[in-house]
């Protein structure tokens, strides 16, 4: 008689075990479910409601061509404020939603900036907090109101001015500023002069003028980016000083 028992017992156990088993599977698969969602392509600034924007608002720049900037979640350093949350609108029409913790600055007169190239199509700047390192600048260019293409430029050391022989302005920058090391600060790093001509289809990088002041600055070329592997004797960085003032003074 036991022996008829223990099959049942073993079948009970069996069903009992396989049972227990589907709800861990159950369980495991519910919740690789809800992660593969809050990890899915799904953008977070897809998922703002008016509401939700509209009481994070705390600035709102209006700037040339009807293009706004609504900006919220101040930060004050008491020199300058940022930004991280950051909206681009165009007559009303949200084309670019940022919330996540890129710090957007307004402290500088030369940005934001609007340019207009032709009826539908536009080319902004905006000035990027990126501190310890240097300031840089977001670009969008916008045609027939969408973000066609977005890129990172060095802050500017002035307004467009000419800064060469053409017809074209241009406007200048670096990317970074420049430390000292060696004895007394004696050797800095390869930090280029970098020049953007605003030609009438947007603004583009003059590689000829910069290559031709830098050599001029430095004796040779050695590529558009702050390089420390570049060792400069500091006694020889006059040249650059000497081309920030010319920049600066250019009309």
């Amino acid at each position: 008689m036991r022996q008829l028992k223990r099959p049942t017992t073993m079948k009970f156990e069996l069903t009992y075990l396989t049972f227990l088993i589907a709800c861990i599977m159950t369980a495991c698969s519910s919740g690789n479910g809800q992660k593969a969602v809050s990890s899915s392509g799904t953008s977070a600034d897809s998922l703002q409601t008016k509401s939700s924007i509209d009481k994070q608002v705390q600035k709102t720049l209006k700037l040339d061509h009807d293009f706004e900037i609504i900006v919220g979640q101040k930060e004050d350093f008491e020199k300058f404020e940022t930004y991280t949350h950051f909206i681009l609108t165009h007559k009303d029409k949200q084309l670019y939603i940022d919330t996540s913790l890129t710090e957007h600055e307004f402290g500088d007169k030369l940005y934001p900036f609007v340019r207009q190239l032709n009826n539908e199509t536009f080319e902004i700047l905006v000035e990027v907090n990126d501190r310890p390192s240097k300031n840089y600048l977001k670009y969008f260019l916008v045609y027939q109101d969408k973000i066609v293409s977005t890129e990172k430029l060095p802050t500017f050391i002035s307004k467009p001015s000419n800064l060469d022989t053409d017809d074209n302005l241009e406007c200048a920058g670096f990317w970074d500023w420049g430390e000292t090391w060696g004895d007394n600060g004696s050797l800095t790093a390869y930090n280029p002069i970098i020049y953007y001509e605003l030609k009438p289809s947007r603004i583009t990088l003059d590689s000829t003028l910069t290559i031709s002041k830098n050599k001029d600055i430095y004796g040779d070329f050695y590529g558009f980016k702050y390089n420390e592997k570049v060792e400069i004797k500091t006694s020889e960085t006059k040249k650059w000083s000497n081309e920030i003032d010319r920049i600066n003074a250019t009309k």
